[in-house]
């Protein structure tokens, strides 16, 4: 059986890109449904594995963040509430922010005094 992809796994590059299109995207009350950098290394790190990569691989899809179609993804501004929508934008981004620090902390942890 596959294991789901660790956020862990991801580079801090692509955490950092999505934190900006998603901020940008509160700001600007707006959002083109564009693959990010996540979605990038999603398919580097799953090369040769089966066709249902996203459901299978991707840490964003069992929360529905992001399941790879606009409609059926969190983070995708139709027309639903506005309401709702800042609030799992607003919630994402916490989340992200908070793994962030949390993978740096544990790279400072190892590369303390070096």
């Amino acid at each position: 059986m596959s294991q789901r992809i660790s956020i862990f796994e991801l580079s801090e590059k692509a955490l950092d890109e999505t934190l900006y299109k998603y901020s940008k995207a509160m700001t600007e009350n707006s959002m083109a449904w564009i693959s990010c950098k996540i979605c990038k290394e999603m398919n580097n790190l799953t090369i040769n594995r089966p066709d249902d990569t996203c459901e299978t691989f991707c840490p964003l899809y069992p929360s529905g963040w992001c399941r790879n179609e606009p409609m059926d993804s969190r983070l995708y501004k139709n027309e639903r509430d506005n309401k709702s929508w800042r609030n799992d934008v607003n919630n994402y981004l916490w989340w992200i922010s908070i793994e962030l620090e949390l993978m740096r902390a544990d790279y400072e942890k190892h590369w303390e005094g070096v």
